[in-house]
């Protein structure tokens, strides 16, 4: 082989070993997608929230309680489609919860409160006394806890109100865990 045909050998050998190794290193955009944040349909109206993105603890607004954030300042990244799909919420104030597509439990945690990773799941008997309070002819499309799938494949609207951990050292007489908000992740 002459030198000539070696280097383009070698320059050719390079340039795939490059494609190869750019493939194979996943930036944020690769591993994930952002997913676009808005209010939930129902916001604990009794806790008044409603019209807020609301994730946290107790009745009241607070950094170790209820955050109230604006869209733009809660990241949720989705990872993969369709059944597999999984969402990473990450929130002011130290809170992070991920959902799996089809599950009814989101796993929230906060590292700067000291609270471990716990799963929240609305019962069916709370989901059931909320429906029974509607009334005849209520036009909302989301009932409460985790609905998948609504309007849009790779929605997720998020309605929990739930009794925190008794190992959640929580600073309010209030031990609840609220959660709401509405995500898509709907390919673009």
């Amino acid at each position: 082989m002459s030198n000539h045909a070696r280097t383009l050998f070698t320059l050719a050998l390079a340039g795939t070993i490059a494609a190869a190794l750019t493939a194979c290193s996943g930036s944020a955009e690769e591993d994930g997608r952002l997913g676009t944040i808005t209010p939930a349909e129902s916001a604990g109206g009794s806790d008044g929230w409603d019209g807020n993105l609301a994730i946290g603890v107790g009745n009241r607004k607070g950094s170790d309680l209820v955050t109230l954030p604006a869209p733009d300042q809660v990241d949720a990244q989705c990872h993969g489609e369709g059944d597999t799909l999984t969402v990473d919420v990450t929130a002011p104030n130290g809170w992070h919860a991920t959902l799996t597509h089809g599950s009814q439990t989101v796993t929230v945690e906060n590292e700067t409160l000291n609270y471990p990773p716990h799963g929240f799941a609305e019962s069916q008997q709370a989901i059931d006394a909320v429906n029974r309070t509607r009334p005849p002819g209520d036009t909302k499309i989301f009932p409460l806890g985790i609905t998948w799938d609504r309007p849009a494949v790779g929605d997720v609207e998020i309605q929990v109100d739930v009794d925190t951990p008794p190992h959640w050292i929580i600073n309010s007489p209030y031990e609840d865990f609220d959660m709401y908000m509405h995500i898509s992740c709907g390919l673009k």
